[in-house]
């Protein structure tokens, strides 16, 4: 069978009550039927194949809690794995994963599992994050909630019992109208996850903008005060005269010392001086060293970080294409020999390398994929967490390097100072004329600080025009992205709409709107449909329009791989709101047609106490049909 990813097939579903099983049944691809009589535990084997998938879920019934644990062997996009959730009364559980069948997942130890909580954090992936992973899928993001979780998309896979039977998605308290609809577009194959990221980067972007165009305000501000006009320009003709007047000056102060040591005089001479500013340029010069050493030393390790990271980049990618080359080319088999080149024996040993004869297990190999990629997936996050603070680091060394590379100019230009002659305090000129060179010195200072804002000034109008750029083109970007969505969200939202229509013309005549049915609208923010603009009908007709909104939904994805639906769905409803058992019946067969008619893997799973005489086989079914006596959950045997 032809295989459209995402693609969800559930294999094996098994609840233990310690350690012991209560049911252990297998499913397989297309329509599942579980059967049963009313209150035999349909339902409970609904909500355990919800929970067990990344549902969240706190009203179960009092048989289900005696349970401790549901695992259920599940195959996504192709690869094999088991997922595993605690009972509890509590919401927010987490997931254990492994990589492959149920089977091998209760005999392996615990490191080869991998638990994830419900709600990421800072330092952990949440399961959602580690199955959309899997599915590969984007991590959609929206103003209401940060991201759309498994247990969200679940909603919108699970028609069940007691939620209104007027609303699409699965019921819950908080439910905001921005999240179903971005969780619609999702499923529909239209949500553009570099849409959204250009819109969070127009709006940093933005911010930005608005930031550099107030500190250039308060700049210019406080450069206006004066009478020139501030340009690099001008600074660089003031710094040559106050440094021609400092030269003068020097010159000044070196001849008076002259005079000062060739007359008689009683004031001792000193090197002190000299001495302190020989000590502090040493003491500078040792600190830059070290501060540079230590700087290259993380220069290297983000070099090195930074390989390390593309490299595992690399693997996950490969990883993902494994599998699908797999799928799409087979087994790879060498003539000869690939280190002598000699014929290699054309026998060959099934579960077995045809090349070195070690035996392997392919779907173990596949299962094993998925291990991988969620480890390969932990240490790229940690890495990257870590190049984050090497990178902080680094500009930190770099802000103090220079800030120590200019005390140790301005002490080196002292020591050529103080190294001319040793001076003498005490004459009257020399304090003068020193006192006139500090004055100079601090209008030079004054003059590098000004040149230092117009610089930033500089900086600043060039960063406006760079934002301003990216705005622009970011906001093309997504005209053109939105342009294209549209076509496809037309695209989708006509393709689902013609299966329901179809659906509801071939249901029993009991809804004359039903039965000529034109205009099938869906709307996912107001969680209604209605049909040629009519919401509302008799209970059992809105049973069958739900029931037919999931199976719809689930055809028009068999039909175009763009949709980023699982082609997977849980149906509780066509049963509902006092059902005829003739047209549940009908709708049964409505779903086994659409099933056996495609070539394209998917599942179908729904509970009926009313199953059809014909569809009562293996090949359909899951397990025994269920009573009150013998119910699906074996607690009391």
């Amino acid at each position: 069978m032809t295989r459209l990813d995402p693609s969800l097939i559930v294999t094996r579903m098994l609840i233990e009550r310690d350690k012991s099983a209560v049911y252990d049944e297998r499913f397989h691809r297309g329509v599942n039927i579980i059967r049963g009589e009313n209150s035999s535990g349909k339902s409970t084997i609904l909500n355990f194949l919800f929970y067990a998938l990344g549902g969240d879920l706190a009203d179960w019934s009092e048989v289900a809690l005696l349970c401790s644990r549901v695992m259920v062997e599940v195959l996504i996009n192709g690869k094999p794995a088991t997922l595993s959730r605690e009972i509890s009364s509590q919401t927010g559980q987490p997931m254990d994963i492994f990589g492959g069948a149920i089977d091998d997942a209760l005999r392996a130890p615990m490191a080869e599992w991998s638990r994830y909580p419900y709600k990421r954090s800072n330092g952990k992936e949440s399961f959602s994050q580690a199955l959309f992973r899997l599915y590969q899928m984007p991590e959609v993001k929206n103003d209401s909630s940060a991201n759309i979780t498994m247990h969200q998309l679940l909603r919108l896979l699970y028609a069940d019992q007691l939620s209104p039977i007027e609303h699409i998605f699965k019921f819950e308290r908080f439910d905001p109208p921005s999240l179903r609809e971005a969780l619609g577009r999702l499923v529909c194959g239209v949500y553009d996850n570099q849409l959204y990221e250009n819109e969070l980067r127009i709006r940093e972007v933005n911010k930005q903008f608005e930031s550099v165009s107030a500190e250039l305000r308060s700049l210019i501000a406080v450069l206006g005060k004066t009478q020139d006009a501030m340009t690099l320009d001008w600074v660089a003709g003031e710094r040559l005269s106050l440094t021609d007047r400092r030269n003068a000056l020097r010159k000044e102060i070196e001849d008076a010392e002259k005079q000062s040591f060739s007359s008689p005089t009683t004031d001792p001479l000193t090197l002190k001086a000299q001495d302190d500013i020989y000590k502090e340029v040493q003491v500078l010069q040792e600190s830059l060293g070290k501060l540079q050493e230590e700087y290259d030393s993380i220069a290297f390790a983000i070099a090195d970080s930074n390989a390390f990271i593309a490299s595992h980049e690399q693997k996950l990618k490969a990883l993902n294409d494994a599998g699908m080359v797999a799928d799409h080319i087979g087994e790879m088999r060498f003539l000869s020999c690939p280190a002598c080149f000699a014929p290699i024996d054309a026998e060959t040993t099934d579960h077995a390398c045809h090349l070195c004869k070690t035996p392997f297990d392919s779907e173990r190999t596949k299962g094993r994929i998925v291990a991988l990629i969620n480890d390969i997936a932990l240490q790229l996050r940690q890495s990257k967490t870590l190049q984050e603070r090497r990178q902080a680091e680094a500009g930190r060394l770099l802000e103090v390097i220079r800030t120590t590379t200019e005390l140790w100019k301005s002490a080196s230009i002292r020591l050529v100072d103080t190294r001319k002659l040793p001076t003498s305090e005490a004459q009257d000129i020399l304090r003068e004329l020193h006192r006139q060179a500090g004055y100079l010195d601090r209008e030079i200072e004054d003059l590098e600080n000004k040149a230092s804002i117009i610089q930033l000034i500089d900086a600043l109008s060039k960063k406006k025009v760079e934002f301003n750029a990216e705005m622009t083109r970011l906001r093309a970007d997504n005209d053109i992205r939105n342009a294209e969505q549209q076509k496809r969200l037309s695209r989708a939202y006509t393709l689902v709409s013609d299966e329901i229509r179809d659906l509801l013309h071939k249901d029993l005549r009991r809804q004359d709107s039903f039965e000529h049915a034109q205009n099938i609208q869906f709307d996912f923010a107001a969680n209604n449909i209605t049909v040629d603009g009519q919401p509302y009908f008799s209970a059992s007709s809105r049973a069958i329009l739900k029931s037919s909104f999931f199976v719809g939904m689930l055809a028009a994805a068999l039909k175009e791989p763009f949709f980023r639906h699982p082609r997977f769905c849980l149906i509780d409803t066509i049963e509902d709101k006092g059902m005829e058992a003739v047209r549940s019946q009908n709708f049964q067969h409505l779903m086994v047609n659409i099933s056996d008619s495609t070539d394209v893997e998917h599942q179908i799973i729904f509970a009926t106490a009313m199953v059809a005489t014909d569809l009562d086989t293996d090949k359909y079914t899951v397990g025994k049909a269920s009573t009150r006596d013998d119910p699906t959950l074996k607690i009391f045997s």
